[in-house]
């Protein structure tokens, strides 16, 4: 079935995160400290996810995190689990 351009993206009751500005992200990750829960959690779930990519091997070997998300990610003391 098809559906129109206009139905999907009118589509109301948006599942999934909070939409967050680039711009506001790069400032939590400068500042691993102020990087608020959820998107501690989606840099943990990405980190998870990067994993198995570069498991697949050849040209996903060297896909990498940033470094200010590495950063981050190394301040982690706790694991927030879902």
């Amino acid at each position: 079935m098809l559906v129109s351009q206009q139905a999907r993206t009118s589509q109301r009751g948006r599942q999934g995160c909070p939409k967050l500005s680039l711009a506001e992200l790069r400032r939590q990750l400068a500042e691993p400290s102020k990087l608020s829960d959820g998107n501690r959690q989606r840099l943990l779930n990405l980190a998870r996810r990067l994993d198995r990519i570069q498991a697949l091997g050849d040209e996903y070997a060297r896909v990498e995190l940033s470094e200010s998300a590495v950063a981050a990610l190394a301040n982690e003391k706790v694991p927030v689990t879902i």
